[in-house]
Parts: structure tokens; C-alpha cells; sequence
């Protein structure tokens, strides 16, 4: 019975909004299940390895982030159209989580995932988590709040 008017509430939403909180969802889920991944792997809890290639290359998902958020990032630029914009959403949140799970190993240059310094990549999804979550859930009130700081 509440799912019919949890789906009645969300579409009467603005886009933009709707757009926050699928990325929103998207990055949360995407965070958590790299997060229990990559501990399966580092624990060897599973017989799943890292992907590397012939060359012994480790390819992080950091480098699948990146290409896509190119690619969402041009498909949102490239399309006016609403029901596009949602689905981009749902991949642009995942991309960001990819990208910011390795966040330390981008601003160190260094792979620091399981060291104290790890700890940067979640720290810089909390913040990410909070802004799209400010944007999702607060909008009236912020753009109430530039009405009236642009009069």
C-alpha cells in the first residue's frame, strides 16, 4: 500500500529533485557494494581476485568511474529529454561512487585503500552522500532561500 504512494510522491516532484534522488540511491547502493567487495577481495573471503591484466596491470574501478562520468556526463548534455535525464541519474550515481571510493588513491597517487589513509575516500563520500542528499531532500528550501537572496 505505501509503495503506490511513495511512487504517487516521488513523480510529483521536480526533475532536478527526482534526478538527486536517483543518483542519491545509486551511490549509496553502488559505495556499499564496492565497499563489501572490495573487503571480500582483500580478505579472500571468495575466490574473486582484482582485475589485472596480462602485463600485471591492476585496473581499479576508479578508471571504470571516470569513463563514466564522461560518458553520462556528455549523454546529459546531449539530451533534453526528462526520462533520459532519470535514467542518466542511475549511472552518474554509480560512476561517482566508483570514482570516490578511490578518492584517496586519486589525491595521493598512491594505492592507499586499506592503510588509515583509505579513510579519506569515505570521508569524501560522506560529503558527496550529504550534498546530493542537501539538494534531494532540502530543495524548497534552498531555492526559497536564493529567491530571496537574488531580490
Amino acid at each position: 500500500m505505501r509503495a503506490p504512494r511513495l511512487r504517487r510522491h516521488f513523480q510529483q516532484l521536480d526533475l532536478s529533485r527526482r534526478v538527486a534522488i536517483r543518483a542519491l540511491v545509486a551511490f549509496l547502493t553502488t559505495f556499499a557494494f564496492l565497499r563489501a567487495l572490495t573487503a571480500v577481495i582483500h580478505f579472500q573471503l571468495l575466490p574473486i581476485h582484482n582485475i589485472v591484466t596480462q602485463s600485471g596491470l591492476h585496473i581499479h574501478h576508479l578508471f571504470w568511474g571516470i569513463l563514466l562520468l564522461m560518458v553520462t556526463g556528455f549523454a546529459a548534455l546531449a539530451t533534453r529529454n526528462p526520462a533520459w535525464h532519470l535514467r542518466i541519474a542511475v549511472v552518474f550515481g554509480c560512476a561517482m561512487a566508483l570514482t570516490l571510493d578511490e578518492f584517496a588513491l586519486w589525491l595521493r597517487l598512491a594505492d592507499v585503500y586499506w592503510s588509515p589513509e583509505g579513510w579519506e575516500s569515505v570521508k569524501a563520500a560522506a560529503v558527496a552522500v550529504a550534498i546530493l542528499a542537501l539538494f534531494a531532500l532540502g530543495g524548497p528550501f534552498w531555492k526559497a532561500v536564493w529567491r530571496d537572496m537574488s531580490r
